[in-house]
């Protein structure tokens, strides 16, 4: 890239000082010149060719990278920042949030340091009562130091989110997207607040932004658009999406949605063979019964639905399936029976 710098410069502007001269007031000039460099071809070698519009975007590619990482001058504490990003990437944020102490001792005021040991510490699923708490503390101490810093505006509105206080998460994953620095995750996070608000269609518009602006984004995004399309009552789209995961990954919880939605499409034979495929996968899964026989009484199929209630009890003992089992024995005459479950309903 280096050379397609210095090429252009020397055959192309560097030779045309009055690119340089021309008046901004000069409009009409400045926009054809513009416009008749940026369409030149340029030769990259090895029968390669590139336009200045390229180039550009290569430029704006290493600037914002550049921008987005932390001044470590020092090579070893730029590799301890990396194995700890790496560590959290894993979802070791306790070890990841001790190399970043450490770091961040020795470069106090990096509000990149700062950024991602808030992150390690909201992560940290050993330290839930104070993990958010402590990652506040880190991004607020970021954002003074770095007050255009798009990540730490983008975590904080996930620490308010995380807290339920769902308009100062869309009001900080706002900022995230309008400051010099600007993080695209305060997408995902304003979706996740509106969503929580019931303000969806402008949820699914933000997850949508997030989902074009991401070459790969992970799985559970793919979800969340999914369940706001779903709260839409948008269930063809949102089906659509689940069976996609699917194909993709086999997941119980995933084909649970797809069953809500069905069920709410009015289709519930087509969530029963989800189910029925469900139960298949995963013969001891007593949610998988407990959901079916909920199915299967909806539609007045009270022998099959006991039966699923009692091979979840099998499973899992619990409360639910006996209360919800003596109702269906309740409905077919045997108060006998309905009696026996609601008196080991007492017992547990």
């Amino acid at each position: 890239m280096k050379r397609w710098v210095e090429r252009i410069w020397h055959q192309k502007i560097a030779s045309k000082p009055s690119v340089f001269s021309c008046k901004r007031k000069n409009g009409k000039t400045i926009k054809a010149m513009t416009k008749r460099f940026s369409a030149t071809k340029y030769d990259a070698g090895n029968g390669k060719h590139f336009t200045l519009d390229d180039l550009l975007r290569c430029l704006t590619i290493v600037l914002f990278l550049s921008a987005v990482q932390p001044a470590l001058a020092d090579g070893a504490d730029r590799r301890e920042f990396d194995e700890a990003l790496r560590l959290g990437a894993l979802g070791h944020y306790g070890e990841s949030a001790r190399l970043l102490r450490e770091i961040q001792r020795k470069h106090p005021n990096d509000p990149y340091v700062l950024t991602e040991l808030g992150t390690a510490y909201m992560n940290n699923y050993n330290d839930v009562q104070n993990g958010t708490d402590k990652g506040e503390k880190c991004f607020r101490r970021a954002l003074q130091i770095d007050p255009e810093l798009g990540k730490a505006w983008a975590r904080l509105a996930e620490c308010y989110d995380a807290r339920g206080d769902f308009v100062s998460g869309v009001k900080f994953a706002t900022k995230a997207l309008t400051v010099k620095k600007p993080d695209f995750d305060g997408y995902h996070e304003r979706a996740g607040a509106l969503s929580n608000l019931k303000r969806d269609s402008e949820a699914l518009k933000d997850i949508e932004m997030f989902l074009q602006k991401h070459q790969n984004p992970e799985r559970k995004y793919f979800v969340q658009r999914a369940t706001i399309l779903e709260n839409l009552k948008q269930y063809d789209r949102a089906v659509a999406e689940y069976r996609r995961l699917l194909k993709d990954k086999y997941e119980d919880q995933v084909v649970y949605r797809e069953v809500n939605c069905l069920q709410a499409m009015g289709k519930p034979e087509e969530a029963i063979k989800c189910l029925n495929a469900l139960i298949a996968h995963n013969k001891q899964d007593d949610t998988g019964y407990l959901s079916r026989a909920r199915l299967l009484e909806s539609m007045g199929k009270h022998k099959e639905a006991i039966a699923d209630y009692s091979k979840a009890y099998d499973l899992q003992p619990s409360k639910a399936a006996l209360k919800e089992r003596a109702a269906v024995y309740e409905k077919i005459g045997r108060k006998d029976l309905a009696q026996k479950d609601r008196r080991e309903i007492d017992r547990l």
